[in-house]
């Protein structure tokens, strides 16, 4: 019995050692999510999980994990949906570290689940407290985040310490209120740099716009305004500007886009008649989903996108400017404006007003009062009724026809250097352009200087001179 005993405990010993060393070698322990990923090339989704403070030791200790990872290209795309240029500024859209947050646990069930231990629909629970559908069919794995969007498992099943990583290829979005921008904002990330260079040119307007209590905006895009330059024969904005009266009408033109109260294109009738900061009233219809707006000329302008809500309301981005009745001033109410005293009783005496009124178009050089004065001076005379004594009434008439072009040419239509332009008078007279100056030159040589361009009237465009120019006189 002691033999048996020995030999069956040396039996059993040997045994032991024998399969001790069949065993195979132990496998490597699987890597935690931080070392997962960064073997993944996951960089961004590890630089957003660093900026969360406590995250990443959360979840690496966490029991049991499920992780949907973003790829890099997915984080990329969402720097894109949302208007921003990185990390940072991505968080900032979202509206801040804790929507973050929420963001990142939308990432993360608590739970192990394996690509093959999914049925054809999951809905699982996240840490960021929603809930997310996981949809598996003949091998392939979707994700379906709170907006509807759908992110494809790109990389399955890799094995964590506490769980398992898939790779995706889309940022999941869960509910959250993000930020709402202000109409600057908006614009910006909507690149309607045109608009807001406009908005800028008018002083406080857009403070204005900004501060007030509920607007609707119907935001013409950038296209929109490069039509309106080729309808109007301008160059860039500023020569627009001009061609339409100047920074006031600019305000009209500009007001006329506003309607001072939130319209969604929800809130829209079939027909509506919004009245807006331009003054003027605007008409809104509605066709299905379609809306369009319709200007005072009759024109209409399609919304190619609606409903961009903003703090104070909300802006429909349009494909056309709209234009409202503007008014321009006539060459006498021009040179009223612009206290031209001497040429507008020179005109009168000379009876000369109705001739400019009815003219079809019309470029004026207008010289100020020095510039009479200064002829009375060099005529040896006091008063214009001296002037016109000495010189006749038919030179008189002359000499002021000799300042009209029967044509319309703002500064900018001019070419460069000296050119040889027609009067009213007659004779030609020259004009020069270098750069943004302008001059002119009568028959005797001597040249004025433009002081103050492209003041567009009714008929066509007025610039004041610092000289009056004179023709060959009888």
């Amino acid at each position: 019995m002691k033999n048996f005993l020995k030999y069956l405990l040396t039996g059993s010993l040997l045994f032991a050692i024998y399969s001790c060393n069949d065993d195979p070698t132990p496998e490597p322990p699987a890597p935690n999510l931080v070392q997962a990923a960064n073997a993944a090339g996951l960089t961004t989704l590890l630089n957003a999980v660093e900026a969360i403070p406590g995250l990443g030791s959360a979840l690496t200790s966490a029991p049991a994990i499920t992780v949907f990872a973003p790829d890099n290209a997915a984080f990329a795309s969402a720097l894109t949906e949302f208007g921003a240029t990185d990390l940072n500024d991505l968080v900032a859209k979202l509206g801040g570290a804790q929507n973050l947050e929420t963001v990142l646990g939308f990432h993360v069930v608590p739970a192990v689940a394996f690509s093959t231990d999914l049925a054809a629909t999951n809905t699982f629970p996240t840490l960021s407290g929603q809930s997310l559908t996981v949809n598996s069919s003949g091998g392939a794995v979707t994700v379906v985040d709170a907006a509807g969007n759908t992110a494809n498992v790109t990389t399955a099943n890799v094995e964590i310490e506490n769980g398992v990583v898939h790779v995706i290829n889309r940022v999941l979005i869960p509910e959250i209120d993000l930020p709402t921008p202000n109409l600057v904002e908006a614009a910006t990330d909507a690149g309607l740099t045109i608009l807001l260079d406009a908005v800028t040119a008018v002083d406080g307007l857009a403070d204005d716009l900004l501060n007030a209590d509920a607007i609707t905006v119907f935001a013409p895009r950038n296209e929109a305004f490069v039509d309106a330059l080729e309808l109007f024969n301008a160059a860039n904005l500023d020569q627009l500007v001009a061609r339409i009266g100047g920074i006031e009408n600019l305000e009209t033109v500009l007001g006329f886009h506003v309607v001072p109260a939130v319209a969604f294109s929800g809130d829209l009738a079939a027909t509506n008649t919004f009245p807006t900061l331009g003054g003027q009233e605007l008409t809104v219809t509605k066709n299905g989903s379609t809306v369009t707006v319709t200007d005072a000329n009759g024109v209409t302008s399609t919304v190619v996108a609606a409903d961009v809500a903003i703090e104070n309301g909300v802006v429909h981005v349009i494909d056309k400017v709209l234009l409202p009745e503007l008014t321009l001033p006539t060459v006498v109410e021009a040179a009223t404006a612009a206290e031209l005293n001497i040429l507008l009783e020179a005109v009168t005496k000379a009876n000369l007003g109705g001739a400019l009124l009815d003219a079809e178009a019309i470029t004026v050089f207008a010289p100020r009062d020095e510039a009479f004065l200064a002829l009375l001076e060099a005529q040896e005379v006091d008063t214009l009724d001296e002037l016109i004594a000495k010189l006749g009434p038919d030179n008189i008439s002359k000499v002021l026809t000799f300042h009209v072009v029967p044509a319309t040419a703002f500064s900018f239509d001019l070419a460069e250097g000296p050119q040889s332009v027609p009067t009213l008078a007659g004779e030609n007279l020259t004009v020069t352009r270098t750069g943004d100056s302008v001059t002119v030159t009568d028959t005797a040589g001597t040249t004025y200087n433009v002081t103050i361009a492209n003041v567009a009237i009714q008929n066509g465009v007025v610039h004041v001179i610092d000289g009056v120019v004179l023709p060959t006189l009888e």
